[in-house]
């Protein structure tokens, strides 16, 4: 089903032209996350007959509010909306998001006091799926990668299998985006998958009475794992770009995967090299229980070191193409 959509998508040519902060150098079609997000709320509804009650009106719910920031991100890709109208709509849905996962009642002091951090978690991991989608297959991979570790750890066999229908919609996607782009995912792609991955990472949270920082559920610090090539990516262009006064919600080339390929990196390596980050994250939590404060140390060392080293790569790059502004 996503993959006859997708190619419907790339029939119907809305394009994606290239303009000076674009990786590509032709027209594009755009809107291949139709077909995700379409296979995806498909899949999630067929296997209604499979859910517990108390989970149901929390997936209904979850569905919904998917659809709505498609709905809202494919008119962007068509209409081209200020960034504010997008921002504006995912706090709205992370809000209902954070409302609907049963666990997370206000009337709880640990998830009240916790509920700002998760929706900035929310929005920021949404936005910066969004930013990362710039190479062919690089968003959509990371996302695939994601949905088959969380299906595999998880014990709320339901979200599992939500994770599932989106590994569907990515499976039929990916061959029309990598190596060789013939559609671009497109926000209405990379805004859902983003969001949807960061509340994988809260669905856990329903299993812990009182949450600390020794009481995070692994499947919560899988996510976070898996994404952190995307985090320490996003985090870094941010940190960046305040520090030089560049405008923040301006759109632009400059993060690191992009100037990997601005600097004669071919798209498909750089791509490759962001799957291997997420591969990293999921098997450093494999096979090194976060059970006491040297594994845990261990592990957050292994995790940042590999994105050190790319970033001093990439910083001796530009001084080889002497790129001084980016």
């Amino acid at each position: 089903m996503s993959a006859l959509i997708v190619k419907t998508m790339a029939r119907i040519g809305v394009m994606d032209n290239p303009v000076e902060r674009s990786s590509h150098t032709v027209p594009t079609p755009k809107g291949g996350g139709v077909g995700i997000i379409c296979a995806f709320l498909t899949g999630s509804i067929v296997i209604f007959p499979l859910l517990h009650q108390p989970y149901l009106f929390s997936i209904i719910a979850l569905l919904g509010t998917v659809a709505f920031l498609s709905i809202i991100s494919w008119l962007d890709d068509i209409k081209q909306w200020p960034a504010l109208i997008k921002l504006a709509a995912q706090i709205i849905c992370a809000i209902i998001i954070t409302l609907i996962i049963p666990s997370l009642s206000l009337l709880q002091q640990s998830y009240f006091l916790l509920l700002p951090i998760i929706l900035i978690w929310l929005v920021y991991i949404a936005n910066a799926f969004n930013f990362m989608d710039g190479l062919n297959g690089l968003a959509a991979g990371i996302a695939a990668i994601c949905c088959i570790f969380f299906y595999y750890s998880t014990h709320q066999i339901e979200f599992g299998l939500i994770a599932l229908a989106l590994l569907c919609g990515l499976i039929g996607f990916l061959p029309f985006n990598y190596p060789k782009a013939e559609i671009f995912m497109g926000d209405v792609g990379s805004q859902a998958c983003g969001l949807l991955l960061a509340t994988f990472a809260v669905i856990p949270l329903n299993n812990i009475d009182h949450i600390t920082l020794t009481t995070i559920p692994t499947e919560t610090i899988l996510i976070f794992f898996l994404l952190f090539g995307v985090i320490y990516d996003v985090t870094f262009t941010l940190i960046r770009r305040t520090k030089n006064r560049d405008p923040i919600l301006q759109a632009h080339r400059s993060h690191l995967y992009q100037m990997a390929h601005r600097c004669g990196v071919k798209a498909a390596i750089v791509t490759l090299v962001q799957w291997s980050f997420c591969i990293w994250g999921g098997v450093i939590i494999l096979f090194i229980p976060l059970s006491t404060m040297f594994n845990t140390l261990c592990a957050y060392s292994l995790l940042i070191v590999p994105q050190l080293i790319w970033t001093l790569f990439i910083l001796n790059k530009t001084r080889q193409y002497h790129i001084k502004k980016w």
